[in-house]
């Protein structure tokens, strides 16, 4: 019998991501290389990451409008935004559970709190990323942004230590993906799970779900 599946991702949270995860591991491989091309040998000269490097910025410009953009237009805003109010008391339950200090967790929406925190840092950090890239390279243009920042020198520091943090970012992302089950990871490519997926205990922090496609909004 064929199991009963839930739509989960529609088509354009589903080509958002994979546009927006492509753009940043290409960004962070090859501004790995560019810093440091005698520590990181990914390539063999520095005119093609350079390259890839600069495209991959664009990509990840529009990927980052367009999730954006689907996001307030269908509402799907507040399932990934972590809200002050109400995430944060549900962090403790969250970590016990994902530290193997208890065997289930409370129902909490579409996303677990610590995934919405991670959604809302990424799209902070890419903005950020996006910025002190074009600073960087076309320093003549935004001479007086970068002053702001500190100078060319405090600009770049910014931008690789946020390489770092968007490297953890990715780690902790999978992880809680995995611990969640095997069909949330395919439910990012086929945008469906099944219906009886356990989501968590209902009647802690149950809220309404809004997942953009069931408002019937296209973009």
């Amino acid at each position: 019998m064929k199991k009963a599946m839930e739509n989960r991702h529609s088509a354009w949270i589903r080509i958002c991501h994979w546009i927006n995860m492509i753009s940043i591991t290409l960004l962070i491989l090859t501004g790995f290389y560019i810093h440091a091309p005698l520590s990181f040998r990914l390539f063999h000269n520095m005119d093609n990451p350079r390259m890839l490097h600069f495209c991959m910025a664009y990509v990840l410009c529009a990927g980052v409008v367009l999730r954006l953009y689907y996001a307030f237009a269908t509402g799907d805003w507040r399932n990934i935004i972590f809200d002050v109010k109400t995430d944060f008391k549900k962090l403790p339950s969250m970590i016990k559970y994902y530290t193997f200090l208890a065997k289930e967790h409370p129902y909490y929406g579409k996303y677990n709190p610590g995934q919405k925190a991670m959604y809302t840092g990424v799209f902070v950090m890419a903005i950020i990323q996006i910025i002190t890239g074009f600073i960087m390279y076309m320093p003549n243009t935004f001479m007086g942004l970068g002053g702001l920042l500190g100078g060319l020198i405090a600009v770049r520091v910014i931008h690789y230590v946020i390489n770092w943090v968007l490297v953890l970012c990715i780690v902790a992302h999978v992880y809680l993906d995995i611990s969640e089950g095997i069909p949330v990871l395919k439910s990012m490519f086929t945008g469906k799970i099944p219906a009886d997926f356990d989501h968590g205990v209902h009647g802690v922090f149950d809220e309404p779900v809004v997942h953009g496609e069931d408002k019937g909004v296209s973009i």
